[in-house]
Order: C-alpha cells, then sequence, then structure tokens
C-alpha cells in the first residue's frame, strides 16, 4: 500500500494545467499579480522588514548569483532570492490566508514557483501548475493548530509542504522523488507561537528556503522515511498531537474545488482573523457614526480555537510591530480615525487609546466556526450596538489594477505593461523569465 507521502506525490506529479478549471487559473494568476503588488509597496516604502531581508540576500550572495529580486536591479542566489521575495511579498503583513486552517499559502509557494521558473526557464503552464498545487498542499493538508497541547501557527508546521510541492512542480521531480521532498518538508518544520507580539518577521522566508533545500535534495538523491508523517513518532504525531486525517478523503479533495480560490486577501496589517471583527467596528463607524469619544465599553466574542491565539486580542503592551495583530488596537485606531491608517500603529502609547483598551472585554465561545466575531459597543448615552458574522471577503482587484497602481514610480511603463500582458496570457508564455525581467530593473 502507498503510504501518505506516496499519496500526496502522486496528485502533485499527475496535476496538470489541463484539467484546472478557469476560476481557478484566474485566481492563480489574481494572487501573483496581488503578492507582487504587496512586494512593490514595501519597496516603496522602503518597509524595515523587506529593506533587511534584501540587505542580508545580497550579502549572503556576496556579489554572486543569476536570481532576479523584484522591483530591484540586485542578483543573488536561488536561496537568497526566494527568502528576500517572499519577505517582500510579506511587507505590511497584507498577504493571503486560507480559512478554517489559518495558513498563508501565497507566501511559501509564490516566491519558489517566481525564483525557480525564473531558473529553470519553464513554461507558464508549468508555473501555474506548481502555484496551483502548492495552494492545494497547502488549503486542504494544514490544519488549524492553535488548538494543540504547543499550539503553533498554521504555516509553521505546514509551510515547508506547500514550498515542497510548488518546487517539485517546478523541478519535474518523479513521484519517488517528490515523496522524499515531502519527508524533508516534514522535518523542516519550524516556528513557536511564544509571543503574544506575533511571529518573528522574517520566519516565513526562512520556510521558503527550507522548502527549497528539500526539493533540491530529493532531485539530487537524497533518502527520506516513505513513512514520515504517518509513522511512530512522525509528523502527525509529532506537530499534530496524533490527529485522526482520513488520508484517502484527503487525496481525493485534491483536483477540484481549488483550495486557491478559497484564499483571502487582506488589506490591513495583522491577522485576516480579524477581520471579520474589524469590519463589523467599520460598519459602526461609517454607518453609526461612532467615534472614540461616544463609547464607553466594547464586548467582542471569538470561537473559543482562538483562546491560545492571544496576539489577536491582547490589551497591550504594544509595539509597532505588534499592535496590528490585535483586534482591540484596530478597534481603537479605527475610532480615532474613522479608518486604518498605517502611522496610527506606531501610536501605541496614545492616551486615548489607551483608555479605551481598559475598557474591553473578551469572550470566547464553543461551537462558533474559526471566523465568529460579535462585537458590542455600549455608547455613553446610553445605546447598544451589536453586530456578528463569520465571514467576510474582499472583491479581488485585476492584475492590470494592482500593478498599475503598486509598480509605479519603481518599473518603467513598458514594463509594467508588459508583466500585466504575461501574467494574463500565462498559459501561452515559453518562459517565465520573459515576466521575471519585466518585473525587475
Amino acid at each position: 500500500m502507498a503510504t501518505f507521502s506516496q499519496k500526496l506525490a502522486a496528485y502533485i506529479c499527475n496535476e496538470q494545467l489541463a484539467n484546472v478549471d478557469g476560476p481557478a487559473r484566474e485566481r492563480a494568476r489574481q494572487r501573483l499579480a496581488y503578492h507582487l503588488g504587496l512586494a512593490f509597496r514595501g519597496l516603496r516604502s522602503n518597509e524595515p522588514d523587506v529593506m533587511r531581508a534584501v540587505a542580508v540576500a545580497r550579502d549572503l550572495s556576496d556579489g554572486s548569483g543569476h536570481s532576479s529580486l523584484i522591483g530591484l536591479p540586485y542578483k543573488t542566489t536561488v536561496s537568497d532570492a526566494v527568502f528576500a521575495n517572499c519577505q517582500m511579498m510579506r511587507s505590511f503583513g497584507r498577504d493571503d490566508v486560507i480559512f478554517e486552517t489559518g495558513v498563508h499559502p501565497g507566501l511559501v509557494t509564490l516566491p519558489i514557483a517566481y525564483t525557480l521558473g525564473e531558473r529553470h526557464h519553464v513554461t507558464g503552464s508549468r508555473f501555474l501548475e506548481a502555484i496551483i498545487v502548492g495552494y492545494e498542499m497547502m488549503g486542504k493538508f494544514a490544519r488549524w493548530s492553535w488548538t494543540l497541547d504547543a499550539p503553533r501557527r498554521a504555516t509553521m508546521p505546514f509551510g515547508t509542504f506547500g514550498a515542497v510541492a510548488t518546487a517539485a512542480k517546478i523541478l519535474n521531480l518523479d513521484p519517488t522523488q517528490t515523496a522524499i521532498a515531502i519527508a524533508y518538508a516534514a522535518h523542516t518544520a519550524m516556528g513557536v507561537a511564544e509571543s503574544n507580539a506575533g511571529p518573528i518577521q522574517h520566519y516565513y522566508g526562512l520556510v521558503c528556503r527550507n522548502g527549497l533545500a528539500g526539493a533540491y535534495l530529493a532531485k539530487a538523491g537524497a533518502w527520506g522515511s516513505p513513512t514520515t508523517l504517518e509513522g511512530e513518532f512522525g509528523f502527525i504525531d509529532t506537530f499534530l498531537g496524533g490527529t485522526d486525517i482520513d488520508q484517502d478523503a484527503l487525496v481525493a479533495s485534491f483536483g477540484h474545488d481549488y483550495a486557491v480560490l478559497k484564499s483571502e486577501e487582506k488589506h490591513y496589517p495583522g491577522t485576516g482573523l480579524n477581520q471579520v471583527p474589524i469590519e463589523l467596528m467599520r460598519k459602526f463607524v461609517l454607518e453609526d457614526g461612532i467615534r472614540i469619544g461616544d463609547v464607553a465599553r466594547i464586548r467582542v466574542t471569538f470561537p473559543i480555537e482562538r483562546q491560545n491565539f492571544r496576539a489577536s486580542y491582547s490589551k497591550g503592551p504594544f509595539t509597532p510591530s505588534s499592535s496590528p495583530s490585535s483586534a482591540l488596537f484596530q478597534f481603537a485606531a479605527l475610532l480615532i480615525d474613522g479608518e486604518l491608517r498605517l502611522e496610527r500603529y506606531d501610536d501605541v502609547d496614545n492616551p486615548a487609546i489607551q483608555c479605551l483598551l481598559a475598557e474591553m472585554e473578551v469572550d470566547f465561545e464553543a461551537g462558533r466556526s474559526i471566523r465568529y466575531a460579535r462585537v458590542e459597543v455600549t455608547t455613553k448615552d446610553g445605546r447598544e450596538l451589536v453586530a456578528e458574522d463569520d465571514e467576510f471577503t474582499y472583491e479581488p482587484e485585476s492584475p492590470r489594477t494592482i500593478l498599475e497602481s503598486e509598480a509605479d514610480a519603481i518599473l518603467p511603463p513598458h514594463k509594467i505593461e508588459r508583466a500585466i500582458e504575461l501574467i494574463n496570457d500565462l498559459e501561452n508564455v515559453d518562459d517565465v523569465a520573459e515576466l521575471t525581467s519585466c518585473l525587475a530593473l
């Protein structure tokens, strides 16, 4: 009988773009453009974590390498480019997320496809296959992991599986090699959920590098245990507390109802799990005219599964890097300005914010979906405003809208226009290196 790794490998190797429906292809193109837009935004704003990653990548490459960095004139080694491109796509924490798992698929698949696609001169079809397969692994294999005895952010244990799936497709690994790459993914899962301030800023890039190395080791003939996932002391037992996974049902879910269609954009920094409560508060601000001086008390209720994710409802103390993670800080910022402004996340000692935070309460309920939130606002004049929901989705923007806005003043207009044309027609692109050359200086 095939092991779990071998079953997953069979899907990865056999998936073909011809089998993928139009909406999934379109969403994969859009997600690529969306994350490229984030990279350009980070560069244009000199976002500190982006600039650190670029500086480290250039330093480690020591002037060598042939891989492009998005929006920049520099070349680095493959692994350093994957690291830096990932962190550029992470700028301002607005990358995409898939629920119910809470995993961030774009950050650990798109930089791999981008950099390896350039290096190996793959077709646009193979490029799209790699992205879609990576999203399938992340969206369907990953599990919510905050409620485990040793809680984790989902991308910590599962991120390398998306990375190796994407790399395996680009490198054209066979099923045996791909199963070995999956074994390496299990051995390079990383990260801890220790800090209420959120994760260290560059671990997504490190996850990408780990997945890249695992795939190349498999290609070079390395060995990995075929039962690394389900075996005694294997990945499932070690990282998931022995969670029961129906392997056959999971594999049967691949190749339809594509996970890439379930990914959600974040239009402000912080965890995507706070998108619903923030939008409920935004409704009070925009439709009911509530401002910070009107509020006597705020009570927010989350599903009990979020209880260990304390950064998402922290009352501080905050730093500029931790404030976006908290729904409560986001509420205060929204109530002060009537909208969410980036500069407000630096204003962590604002007395009005501190006073309002002291009047906020957080509760948890069992039996709710992971995105559920109920927000109750008591005003100083005695009104009681209540709203609840468990879903909110932004309408994706087109690649043209994204790149014309975000790449402006970084790339010349003719490169932006050509990049848009290539992304919109990726199925017919002979060599994605033409696209990456348009996106670099």
